[in-house]
């Protein structure tokens, strides 16, 4: 088994970190699962929060922990070992577009932080109720 890869680090413009973590393996003769993992770690604090999430930042941050790890993979199956670096660029280029409008966006943060714990709280709504 081979072990998750870091490629590259990219600064966003909202002041989050965008990672590529590589989780390609071999899976028979010359050829290969590629996989390529886009991650962003979001610390849990008043200012990542939305505005009316900020007077509750402690249950927040009791549900989802101090940071929250957003993670997004690409995947494709039985590609030839001379083929993999070039499919890891692209994957690379093709996140690194949508970064630009999505995972930079000023908002991105305070949007998925409100996703997450509304989530969490619908999730424990059903398991007590």
């Amino acid at each position: 088994m081979n072990p998750e890869k870091l490629l590259s680090r990219h600064s966003l413009g909202n002041g989050l970190t965008l990672e590529f973590w590589d989780h390609s393996r071999p899976v028979a003769g010359d050829r290969w699962y590629v996989a390529l993992e886009c991650r962003i770690t979001i610390p849990v604090k008043v200012g990542n929060l939305p505005p009316d999430l900020r007077s509750q930042a402690g249950e927040v941050r009791a549900a989802l922990g101090p940071e929250f790890v957003f993670s997004q993979k690409d995947e494709r199956n039985f590609i030839a070992a001379q083929e993999v670096p070039e499919i890891l660029q692209e994957m690379e280029a093709r996140a690194l577009d949508l970064a630009a409008n999505y995972f930079a966006h000023p908002d991105f943060a305070r949007r998925l932080l409100r996703k997450k714990y509304a989530d969490h709280l619908q999730k424990r709504r059903r398991y007590t109720s």
